[in-house]
């Protein structure tokens, strides 16, 4: 069998797979669905961090360890998310869509992280399966996507808050 048999018995099978769903529609990764884009945008107020933005146009700043071809060279910085190169309490509202499969034993350092930079009486939007208590933060919210998403995955979005109140009880 040469090239192209094999080219062509394989788009064949391909094509047989799965014929009730021949409307797919495709989207760039690395990015939220249009809808959660939306909402969070919506939750965001004054300066805006976005950690591990991929291609995510949201924020005054956008940091990730890829830079992605969309990203504006003046507003990205490419940094690992375990080290944010910015001063504490530097921006109002602080965004992060991190691996949902990281590891148990790192995540308290990328939550400290991300509450580190959040100035008084600003927010912490992050979109993940799990909410850990975060010390001198207050839950305040959380949402559920309730479209379809890509690879069945459920969209956990929590909100949480830097108090005074919250620093008191730790400081």
């Amino acid at each position: 069998m040469n090239m192209v048999t094999v080219f062509v018995s394989m788009s064949f099978k391909i094509e047989k797979m799965n014929p009730k769903n021949v409307k797919l529609k495709y989207k760039r990764t690395w990015q939220f669905p249009e809808v959660t884009h939306d909402f969070i945008k919506s939750k965001c107020k004054g300066k805006i961090l976005h950690v591990c933005c991929g291609n995510s146009d949201i924020g005054d700043l956008r940091m990730d360890i890829q830079e992605q071809w969309i990203q504006d060279r003046d507003t990205f910085v490419k940094a690992d998310m375990f080290n944010i190169p910015f001063k504490p309490n530097s921006f109002d509202t602080v965004i992060c869509d991190p691996p949902w499969n990281l590891g148990y034993h790192v995540r308290h350092k990328l939550i400290y992280q991300l509450r580190d930079m959040v100035k008084l009486n600003g927010i912490l939007i992050f979109n993940c399966l799990w909410f850990p208590h975060i010390k001198c933060m207050e839950f305040m919210d959380v949402y559920i996507g309730l479209q379809q998403m890509a690879f069945r995955n459920v969209s956990l979005i929590g909100i949480y808050k830097k108090t005074q109140e919250q620093l008191n009880k730790y400081y």
